[in-house]
């Protein structure tokens, strides 16, 4: 499920409306399905589409309201967020703000994406941990 929003924190609310659904979702890869939010520049000022979404084996029927999307491949940097997702502004502002100007890298279009796997131990969980995903020119 997506949405398009200028406002981050506004991101939480397609989890709220995708989590219930899950079961909907043909040919879920694995028996524990990992969770990404995949984040695209729309090419309106600071406004993203941003899609809850789990990993499928293969393209199955697409429930209502929900989109098929395949991420392209690239080179990454990855990223660990720890601490509960209210923090998550502060490590994006950390890879932006401090790590992006300082390691000489340059980011590709693509998009970038989270990813909560088995560390992910729910939105307010301090001990939760997820992965983030940063295109970059290799």
């Amino acid at each position: 499920m997506e949405m398009h929003s200028s406002q981050a924190h506004e991101f939480g609310s397609v989890w709220e409306r995708f989590v219930p659904r899950v079961g909907e979702i043909e040919k879920k890869a694995g028996t524990r399905p990992r969770f990404y939010g995949v984040i695209e520049p729309t090419g309106v000022k600071r406004e993203f589409t941003y899609t809850a979404c789990v990993e499928v084996r293969e393209k199955g029927a697409i429930p209502e309201g929900m989109v098929y999307k395949i991420l392209p491949s690239s080179s990454y940097a990855v990223f660990t967020h720890k601490g509960s997702l209210d923090k998550l502004t502060d490590t994006f502002q950390y890879i932006y703000g401090t790590w992006y100007p300082k390691s000489g890298k340059r980011r590709t279009d693509g998009p970038e994406f989270e990813v909560y796997g088995d560390k992910f131990l729910g939105p307010a969980n301090e001990n939760s941990e997820l992965e983030i995903y940063i295109p970059i020119r290799p």
